[in-house]
């Protein structure tokens, strides 16, 4: 299967080609490989207009991808794509200009900026007969996926880097990956949500329909240490996403590239919409 690739301005336009491509990677991916790209960034947000070049190098150069600058050529050439740029604000247009060719499309995180978009990108899929999934990786990590939806879990604290973007509002950028966490495990039909704010991070605390409860730390400044201490009637367990083996990306990757060969995604796009929705709280939340 050839895959397009919209953006070439992140961290994750090298890595997917990398799992894609390089057969000798110790976490290559087989059934797919990206043999084209839009190369595109934007140049009003620095991490994308600052890291293109670099990226551009290698996904071209190094992996021998072949950099195409319209729509047309790029989906006569492939038979999906991933929407990769690493500005939420343009997934929609992008997705807009490819969703009428019916060809399944990944669109990396954020999906989109906002519930209003959110509803046009369903009414386009559906219209278009054209699939759709969006994810963060660490919803695929090894440990997050072993307990994923496990009833017997009742509360979690969940913690890792939430620095923020100026053009990318509140957690539609890194919080994006702690929130996909909790919803992986404990769904989203949230009832209570309440911010305390440190210096050196956000607290949130989430209450469920359920009665299970959860509070995410998210610190401000990087790292990688995403995690998660959970609670069962009988037990507590300990995630440690940055000492896993494998890579929660290529889990996400072994999920994309399923997808594109069944038309199916792992994540409704009914949950998408509703972690968006649940961003959006959150934001409102954490600017009062």
């Amino acid at each position: 299967m050839k895959i397009g690739l919209i953006g070439l301005d992140t961290s994750h336009s090298e890595i997917f080609t990398r799992l894609l491509n390089d057969s000798e990677d110790s976490y290559h991916v087989t059934g797919a490989e990206i043999t084209h790209a839009i190369p595109t960034y934007s140049e009003d947000l620095p991490i994308s207009r600052e890291r293109f070049t670099n990226y551009y190098e290698i996904v071209t150069n190094k992996y021998g991808v072949i950099p195409v600058e319209d729509v047309e050529e790029l989906m006569a050439a492939v038979d999906a794509v991933i929407i990769g740029t690493v500005d939420g604000r343009n997934h929609l247009d992008w997705f807009k200009k490819i969703v009428s060719y019916s060809k399944p499309i990944f669109i990396d995180k954020p999906v989109v900026m906002s519930s209003r978009e959110m509803q046009e990108l369903i009414r386009l899929s559906s219209e278009h007969n054209t699939p759709v999934m969006s994810s963060s990786s660490l919803r695929y990590s090894e440990s997050v996926a072993s307990v994923a939806n496990n009833p017997d879990i009742q509360s979690g604290y969940f913690f890792g880097p939430t620095p923020r973007q100026e053009q990318i509002s509140g957690y539609f950028w890194y919080g994006i990956h702690l929130l996909e966490m909790v919803v992986t495990i404990f769904g989203t039909e949230v009832e209570k949500m309440k911010i305390e704010k440190y210096t050196d991070c956000e607290q949130i605390h989430m209450t469920f329909a359920s009665g299970k409860h959860v509070i995410i730390r998210g610190e401000n400044e990087w790292h990688n240490r995403f995690g998660a201490i959970l609670h069962s009637k009988a037990s507590v367990q300990s995630l440690r996403l940055w000492e896993e083996d494998k890579p929660y990306y290529a889990g996400l990757i072994e999920q994309v590239v399923q997808f594109f060969e069944t038309g199916l995604s792992p994540v409704g796009i009914e949950e998408t919409e509703k972690i968006v929705g649940l961003i959006e709280k959150i934001n409102l939340l954490s600017n009062e």
